[in-house]
C-alpha cells in the first residue's frame, strides 16, 4: 500500500507574551522562538492508502483538534485518538496512519506548554515560562531563560540557558543535564537519574536537590553551603572547602557559604567544581516569584510520577493530574 503525506498548518495571532500549549503522543517535536507575534504549528502525517483521495479522508479524520482564542493557541490529538498516538498505527478502514513530526514557530516570551508521550522535545530559544511534561521521550531547551517546569518519565533532560533561569523539576528514571548563567532557583527530585548543574546559584532563595539513588554534581562558584542528608553518600569538592558535621548529616562549605543548597539522597553522591558558566546580568539575581509556588507543588508532582512508573496509574491519568495541578 503506497504512503501519502499530508500537512496541517496552523496559525494564530498570540501576541509577544501569549499562551501556546501543545499535547500530542508519538511525534518528534521542534519548537523555535521567533521575534514575531504569531505561532505557527505544522503537523505532517503519514497516512497508508489506496488513493490519493483515500488519503485525504483518513486526514480529515486525524487533523489535531485547534482552540483558538484572544492570546492563546491550544493543539492537541482529535478526541477520537487522544493516546493512542503517531507511532501506533492507527486502522482506519484498512488504512494506516502515523503523526510522523510537529514543527512550532512562537513568540520567543510566550508562555509554553508542552504534554508529550513517546516523543523527544527540542525547544529554542524561549524565555518565558516554559512547562514540559513528558513521557519516554528526551527533552532539550536549547538557549533557554526564564521559568522552567519539567516533568519528565523514562527520558534524559539538557537545558542549555544563555539567561537566568528558575528550575523545578521532577524527573523519573533519566538524567539531568542543566547549564545557566544563573539559577535565580533551583528545585530538583530525581528518582534513579544523576543530576548535573552548571551555573551560579543565587544567594536569594535556598535550592534543593533530590535523590533516590543518583548522583548530584554541582559545578558552581564558591560561597555556598551545601546540606548534605545521606548515609551512604560521598562528597567530593575540588574547590578549597570544609566539612562539618557526621553521619547523615553534614554541611560542606565553599567561602563564605552564603548560598544555600539542600542535597538529599539514598545513595547518590555529590561532587563540587568550579562552574564554567558566567553570571548573567545583577538585576537578575532576584529570586522568580514562581519558586515558592512550584517548591509546594513538587512533592505531589513527584507521587503523580512514581505511581505512573509503579503501574498504579496510567499515562492519560498522569497526564490529567499533573495537568491538575499547572
Amino acid at each position: 500500500m503506497p504512503t501519502y503525506r499530508r500537512v496541517q498548518d496552523i496559525d494564530h495571532e498570540i501576541g509577544p507574551g501569549g499562551a501556546l500549549s501543545l499535547a500530542v503522543t508519538s511525534a518528534d517535536i521542534r519548537l523555535t522562538a521567533t521575534a514575531g507575534a504569531s505561532a505557527h504549528v505544522r503537523a505532517t502525517f503519514e497516512i497508508g492508502a489506496a488513493s490519493d483521495q483515500e488519503a485525504d479522508e483518513a486526514f480529515e479524520t486525524l487533523r489535531l483538534s485547534v482552540h483558538a482564542a484572544d492570546g492563546t493557541l491550544a493543539v492537541d490529538e482529535p478526541n477520537g485518538h487522544r493516546g493512542l498516538g503517531g507511532a501506533i498505527s492507527r486502522l482506519l478502514a484498512g488504512r494506516t496512519a502515523e503523526l510522523y513530526g510537529v514543527e512550532v514557530e512562537a513568540p520567543a516570551g510566550c508562555r509554553l506548554e508542552v504534554r508529550v508521550v513517546s516523543s523527544d522535545v527540542q525547544a529554542s530559544g524561549f524565555s518565558g515560562s516554559q512547562h514540559v511534561q513528558s513521557v519516554s521521550g528526551d527533552v532539550r531547551l536549547i538557549d533557554a531563560g526564564g521559568d522552567l517546569d519539567i516533568d519528565s518519565v523514562s527520558g534524559d533532560v539538557s537545558l542549555r540557558a544563555i539567561a537566568p533561569v528558575s528550575l523545578t523539576m521532577n524527573n523519573v528514571s533519566g538524567d539531568l543535564s542543566a547549564q545557566a548563567p544563573t539559577f535565580e532557583h533551583l528545585r530538583i527530585q530525581s528518582v534513579s537519574g544523576d543530576v548535573s548543574v552548571d551555573g551560579q546559584l543565587s544567594a536569594a532563595t535556598p535550592h534543593a536537590v533530590d535523590t533516590v539513588s543518583g548522583d548530584f554534581r554541582l559545578a558552581s562558584g564558591s560561597g555556598i553551603t551545601v546540606a548534605v542528608r545521606g548515609m551512604s553518600t560521598d562528597i567530593h569538592s575540588a574547590l578549597p572547602h570544609r566539612l562539618e558535621g557526621r553521619a547523615d548529616r553534614r554541611r560542606l562549605v565553599l567561602g563564605d557559604g552564603a548560598t544555600s543548597v539542600a542535597f538529599n539522597s539514598m545513595s547518590g553522591d555529590l561532587a563540587v567544581t568550579q562552574s564554567r558558566q558566567r553570571s548573567g546580568p545583577a538585576e537578575a539575581s532576584v529570586a522568580s516569584a514562581s519558586a515558592p509556588s512550584a517548591a509546594a507543588n513538587a512533592d505531589k508532582r513527584s507521587e503523580i510520577l512514581g505511581a505512573l512508573e509503579r503501574g498504579e496509574i496510567d499515562v492519560d491519568e498522569a497526564m490529567r493530574r499533573l495537568g491538575d495541578r499547572a
